[in-house]
């Protein structure tokens, strides 16, 4: 099973085939990298979401031989990989299984710019306690 480094058994191999089959569909193949969560063992099927690179078909052989060769430094070190990086979530819908990919440019656009205002001196600090009561968190007068 192309995407995979480690055996993960049939159940799951059974939901990374749905996953590479979504991923011919945008025109690439999906290299996972971590489990993200939300694991769900079902009797016939074992799911969770993922993180990890859609490749395009083109640049497929080049990706693999580092992904499988665990040169993982060299694939974080060049930004081409880097704009690959996407989530695959499961959904399911009765006892049907589907995946999304989604890149979360909203995610990716705060983390850029806590580093961006870090790295100017701009980032703001407050205590944890005020965040707590504007949130109305461990409020004694509640």
């Amino acid at each position: 099973m192309r995407g995979l480094r480690t055996n993960e058994g049939a159940k799951f191999e059974k939901y990374f085939a749905i996953i590479e089959e979504e991923a011919r569909k945008l025109g690439g193949v999906f290299f996972s990298e971590t489990g993200e969560g939300r694991d769900l063992d079902l009797e016939d099927i074992e799911v969770c979401d993922l993180g990890g690179w859609l490749v395009p078909f083109d640049q497929v052989d080049e990706f693999e031989a580092l992904y499988l060769g665990r040169k993982d430094k060299e694939i974080w070190a060049d930004n081409r990989w880097d704009d690959m990086y996407i989530f695959v979530d499961y959904i399911l819908d009765g006892n049907n299984v589907s995946v999304k990919f989604d890149k979360y440019e909203y995610d990716t656009q705060i983390f850029e710019e806590y580093e961006a205002e870090k790295e100017a001196g701009t980032l703001k600090t407050r205590p944890i306690e005020e965040l707590w009561k504007e949130i109305e968190l461990n409020d004694p007068d509640q």
